[in-house]
């Protein structure tokens, strides 16, 4: 059963998915074009518009496997990046840093389903709002990308102590640049797996992560995290348990925050 569950979150995976879409839209082209091509081989369409088509069906296919908006220019970009890249005159090594830099930025993408989402002000604003007014609360943002939300609530919360936890290489580093140069005494910049981070002693625990790893850290949350703790999800819902507050929010994603009281 364990087995199973870890092979559909693997599928879930954005990373997969992209990929999925790519491969789908590329059959369902192929199967298109083939008998145009045999009818009609002196009026086909240019090879720019054939790989905006390509992109464009990997968009729509993706979006309905899962896949979030923002990911379209990625899929209308890949076919022209695979297409052009052996015409181009740049050297074999600069593809190498590329692709390395990609992987220190995007490493949790493949390795547990969680793409580098940003939360925006309007979301931070709302975190505020929802914090308990206890002194000396310890608030851990998991996942926390390049620490923008720990930044933000520990100005507003002088009196708390915020940490920021996060696994992808680069976005961890300039965590760590922003911390030191926030001069804010109250705030933790920390590069780790925050699934080895003790989560007991932490009143408040909020993610904005995707829908891969949401059940098994809310059993996290519920095995570590005290009475009376509060654990806030953006965007993804954890599967089979009901939030017990749902707050809609008006900006350009119309942002859910999911909160759960242990």
């Amino acid at each position: 059963m364990e087995d199973s569950a870890s092979a559909r979150s693997y599928l879930k995976m954005p990373v997969v998915l992209l990929f999925g879409s790519q491969f789908l839209a590329s059959i369902a082209l192929f199967l298109a074009a083939l008998p145009a091509y045999l009818s009609f081989a002196d009026e086909m369409p240019t090879m720019p518009v054939i790989l905006v088509v390509q992109g464009g069906m990997a968009g729509v296919i993706g979006l309905a496997m899962g896949l979030s908006k923002w990911w379209i220019p990625v899929q209308i970009a890949l076919p022209f990046g695979a297409f052009y890249s052996t015409s181009l005159q740049v050297p074999a090594w600069l593809w190498l840093v590329f692709l390395v830099l990609a992987g220190l930025v995007y490493r949790n993408s493949g390795r547990e389903g969680v793409p580098l989402y940003l939360s925006n002000r309007t979301t931070w604003t709302a975190l505020a709002d929802m914090l308990p007014q206890t002194q000396g609360l310890k608030i851990i943002d998991i996942g926390g990308g390049i620490g923008g939300t720990a930044l933000f609530l520990a100005r507003q919360r002088p009196d708390a102590e915020v940490l920021s936890v996060e696994s992808a290489p680069i976005p961890a580093v300039l965590a760590k640049l922003r911390g030191a140069l926030s001069g804010l005494k109250n705030v933790t910049m920390v590069y780790g797996d925050f699934w080895k981070q003790d989560l007991d002693g932490y009143q408040v625990a909020y993610a904005f992560l995707s829908p891969v790893p949401m059940e098994r850290l809310y059993k996290k949350v519920r095995a570590e995290m005290k009475p009376g703790s509060l654990f806030i999800s953006n965007s993804f819902e954890v599967p089979g348990v009901e939030a017990d507050q749902v707050v809609e929010l008006n900006d350009s994603r119309q942002t859910k925050l999911y909160l759960w009281r242990n």
